[in-house]
């Protein structure tokens, strides 16, 4: 079986819908929660392997695993604007 997590700041990761590329209906259910949850600001990658990784745009019913993550964000520009170095 596939699997389509969400990882949620503050929750961990939970799993949205598990599929069998062989049963039909289960790859139509995954898909649409692909859909529903890969909103704006939200990154979605394949996971591929210990430390490989695909990022993706559309659900992918041959991945073993499918990550859906919040867009990282750091901090301003602005903010290291003060540093200073010693030379």
């Amino acid at each position: 079986m596939s699997k389509l997590r969400l990882l949620k700041t503050g929750h961990g990761d939970l799993t949205l819908a598990e599929w069998d590329k062989d049963r039909p209906e289960t790859v139509v259910a995954a898909e649409s929660a692909f859909a529903e949850n890969f909103t704006a600001g939200r990154l979605a990658f394949r996971l591929d392997g210990p430390g490989r990784t695909t990022p993706i745009r559309q659900f992918d019913r041959t991945a073993g695993e499918i990550l859906i993550v919040p867009a990282i964000q750091g901090g301003s520009r602005d903010s290291a604007d003060g540093l200073t170095t010693d030379d």
